[in-house]
């Protein structure tokens, strides 16, 4: 028996051998707690009993279209939830996820990202209650690995448990991180009591008193489903399984409904849509109520992994408690299972009903879909349970929704909202003549995606933060663009004339001083705009914004000067596909992010190469690092 145990544990293949490994799990659980010592004492605790049956947590990126209006600033909490219904079986909790992959394109720091969203912390306060009226809890975000960015004068410990006392959430998700220490807890509590840690990296068994959730991430499956170390070790220990970028989540669902354990429920994956199917779906919405109405078999019952069963490649567990047996089965294969196939334990007194249809259940009339589930319970022949006998009869009258929402796998390009057309180019501006061009743009691959959606399943597609070249042929008609940025001065001159005045005024222009440019920097280019206020520059001054292609093809052949100190510019090229929108933008700035591959493209950056910048709302969007310049279409010459 080894010491210790991976964090998912590799059954024996041949059934014969199950009885003894469970028997040697068994022995090498008592060792280990009492190695440890260990007690389970803070699972026991009135405010982390919601814990064991935390089962569908869903990972919301703060940006989606359908939970944050960018126009109005208002969340729609209830909405979600609403579509989460229909499509998951409902959520038990949800990640609100703020900073990457939009984090290190200025000194911003991931805690302002969280202050800066619509209302300040006293709106992302409103938001928990509103999850809270709904019955879902609330994680946020820790990033260790922010250290380029703003520092906030106190340790990361003391910034995150001011951003848990003041919004009221339940936990924090540790991300890229295998637990966390003593010292955020101790400030955690300081802050809020019973807020949980949930890992992302595998949980060491010696962490699981101060983290209450982990995931199982990237987990290796088997035909024979693996037991998952933690949930083995401490049942009451929730355990959400995902792999974010596969199309099919069969595996997963297997892994949670064998060891009665969590998903993660992640679709809009920093920014790339990766949709789950419809048989997916329909297989953690059947899942879901069974595990919420039998918690306690799962967190307290005596749980028997893999007993024998009649038929190859179907698999079971065993949740005995109290008067009734618990046992969740798994078709690992590819074919539809009829006529005997499973021995069932029982005796004279016993009557199996199945969970799933609320009906009496018979082997000889079951059958298991190809990669299904099933649920069966064990019950006194005399005396059904009234709970257990109320859950059967609403499941008599469930109905299972089965829509699949889907997204385009390329998002719509919503940019070029403003037409502008001159005989000759305006001062200050430089002709390039029509012509077919062919370019190659550069990206550094990011779990965000390029022009389009990452593809990180492909076996083909660039690792993270390689280089990644794009090769587009295409005919630009004449244009012109502006050899510079846009002023300080200039736009304040637009300012003055135009009286313009966004609907949200939050960053706009916040480095100037009583709404003027700062002194000795009116010839720097203006920054902490976002891509309205340009737009509205270049329309006042009869232009528009040029495309990433425009752009990219005029630095190409004029090699146009920049401004100091330099910024990324704006283009008009913008996407949306209903949950992100998106900007391409141009030219690399003095800023750069220092310490981590995880932060956004700094420093300055040659013309073929493009960033993809995630659009929030407003008072996110204007940053310190982001100009413009202007473009404006040519009138055919005649011969």
């Amino acid at each position: 028996m080894p010491s210790e145990q991976p964090p998912i544990v590799e059954p024996p293949k041949n059934s014969t051998d199950w009885d003894a490994w469970r028997l040697e799990m068994e022995a090498w659980r008592k060792q280990k707690k009492e190695q440890l010592r260990y007690d389970g004492k803070t699972y026991s605790s009135s405010d982390y009993k919601w814990v064991s049956s935390c089962y569908s947590c869903n990972m919301l990126m703060t940006w989606d279209e359908t939970f944050l209006d960018h126009r109005t600033g208002r969340f729609h909490v209830e909405d979600y939830l609403h579509e989460a219904s229909e499509q998951f079986g409902k959520y038990d909790a949800v990640v609100l996820w703020q900073a990457y992959p939009r984090v290190g394109f200025d000194s911003r720091n991931q805690f302002d990202f969280y202050r800066e969203l619509p209302g300040g912390l006293k709106g992302l306060r409103e938001v928990v209650t509103r999850f809270h009226h709904n019955g879902v809890k609330v994680f946020i975000d820790y990033n260790p690995w922010d250290t380029g960015t703003r520092r906030e004068g106190t340790s990361d410990a003391n910034a995150i448990a001011s951003v848990v006392k003041a919004s009221g959430v339940d936990g924090i998700f540790l991300d890229t991180m295998s637990q966390g220490g003593i010292d955020m807890r101790d400030a955690v509590d300081r802050a809020r009591k019973g807020v949980v840690f949930e890992s992302e990296i595998a949980l060491p068994i010696e962490s699981l008193p101060l983290n209450h959730l982990s995931w199982a991430q990237w987990f290796d499956y088997g035909e024979v489903p693996g037991l998952l170390r933690n949930r083995w070790f401490e049942q009451r220990h929730m355990m959400h399984a995902i792999r974010r970028w596969d199309i099919d989540h069969t595996n997963e669902l297997h892994l949670a409904w064998m060891n009665g354990a969590g998903i993660l429920v992640w679709e809009n994956v920093f920014g790339s849509w990766v949709a789950w199917s419809s048989e997916n779906r329909e297989l953690i919405r059947t899942m879901l109520p069974i595990q919420r109405a039998f918690t306690l078999h799962f967190s307290h019952g005596v749980w028997k992994p893999l007993l024998p069963l009649c038929s190859s490649g179907v698999y079971a567990s065993e949740w005995r408690r109290d008067d009734s047996r618990l046992l969740t089965v798994v078709n690992r294969t590819n074919r539809r299972i009829s006529g005997h196939w499973i021995e069932l334990p029982t005796s004279a007194d016993e009557t199996y009903f199945d969970l799933i249809s609320g009906e009496p259940f018979d082997s000889r009339h079951h059958e298991l879909a190809p990669n299904g589930i099933a649920a069966l319970i064990a019950v006194s022949s005399h005396q059904v349970p009234p709970t257990i006998e109320a859950f059967l009869r609403n499941q008599r009258l469930r109905t299972q929704p089965a829509t699949l929402l889907s997204r385009s796998k390329h998002p719509m390009i919503i940019g070029h909202t403003t037409t502008s057309e001159a005989s000759i180019p305006v001062d200050g501006m430089i002709a390039i003549p029509a012509k077919d061009h062919q370019t190659t743009t550069h990206f550094r691959v990011r779990e965000c995606g390029e022009r389009g959606y990452a593809h990180l399943t492909d076996s083909q597609y660039p690792g993270l933060h390689q280089d990644l070249a794009e090769t587009r042929s295409f005919h630009l008609d004449t244009f012109a663009v502006s050899d510079r940025e846009v002023t300080n001065a200039e736009y304040h001159e637009f300012l003055i004339a135009s009286k313009y005045h966004p609907p949200v005024l939050q960053g706009f222009l916040k480095h100037w001083v009583d709404g003027k440019p700062p002194v000795g920097e009116e010839r720097y280019p203006v920054v902490y705009v976002d891509l309205n206020d340009a737009r509205a520059y270049a329309k006042w001054k009869g232009l528009r914004l040029p495309s990433e292609a425009e752009w990219q093809v005029a630095m190409d052949l004029a090699n146009f000067p920049r401004l100091k100190p330099e910024v990324w510019n704006w283009t008009d090229t913008e996407y949306s596909d209903g949950r992100t929108r998106y900007c391409l933008i141009k030219g690399g700035s003095d800023f750069q992010a220092q310490g981590s591959g995880w932060y956004a493209d700094g420093g300055i950056k040659s013309p073929d190469f493009t960033s993809k910048f995630i659009q929030i709302w407003p008072g996110l969007d204007r940053s310190q690092s982001i100009g413009f310049r202007c473009a404006v279409s040519l009138k055919p010459t005649e011969d």
